[in-house]
């Protein structure tokens, strides 16, 4: 597929990157999406750290919002309640932003212990 702004595309369902006009370094890098893709680490032509869980973008619920999470890693946190140390791993992000639909912009502020009590405590006050 030729793109009128560069160099033809590897496939329909990636955004057109923009490569150099060298053909040398276009080859290459040609080469390296072409490579990428195979081993699945694009998605809409957004490269894929290694150690990162691929995200489905269209899964998620961004709210009319104008980004949308490509990749999940782990986040390092320190909880609200207890102050321990507390990480949320990128299985767990890809289960609460495109299964249950939770939103793009929340980050992990409690552990599950002091999220469960306190939402325990909030359901016994009338």
């Amino acid at each position: 597929m030729l793109d009128a702004f560069g160099p033809p595309c590897l496939s329909t369902n990636v955004m057109p990157k923009m490569v150099s006009r060298n053909p040398i370094k276009r080859k290459r890098e040609e080469k390296r999406l072409a490579k990428l893709q195979k081993a699945g680490r694009l998605v809409k032509g957004i490269e894929i750290p290694q150690n990162a869980l691929a995200a489905n973008p269209d899964a998620q619920n961004h709210q009319g919002g104008y980004s949308a999470k490509f990749f999940y890693q782990d986040i390092q946190y320190t909880c609200a309640g207890c102050g321990r140390p507390g990480v949320w791993t990128a299985q767990q992000q890809k289960k609460y932003f495109e299964v249950q639909k939770g939103n793009i912009y929340n980050e992990p502020k409690w552990c599950y212990k002091c999220h469960s009590s306190r939402m325990k405590n909030k359901e016994a006050k009338p």
